[in-house]
């Protein structure tokens, strides 16, 4: 397996992540009216979507790279 081709799919797919996160943190940025009777972590989580996006994005990356990988391997035998 490529680790290399795996790692660059993975950061590829984080920067996508970030990006779409970053969007739904913007989106909902203005809704935090609703938030007023949860706990502290809950009210601030939006500020935290970039990086669900990034993570989520990576392991995304890499599991669709691995099964790339996996299935030209099993072709060629």
């Amino acid at each position: 397996m490529n680790i290399r081709l795996i790692i660059f799919s993975g950061i590829v797919t984080a920067t996508l992540g970030t990006v779409l996160g970053t969007a739904a943190k913007e989106i909902c940025k203005d809704h935090t009216y609703h938030a007023r009777y949860e706990s502290q972590f809950y009210q601030n989580l939006y500020d935290k979507y970039s990086i669900f996006g990034a993570g989520l994005g990576f392991a995304i990356g890499c599991t669709q790279q691995c099964i790339r990988e996996l299935k030209t391997k099993r072709e060629k035998n």
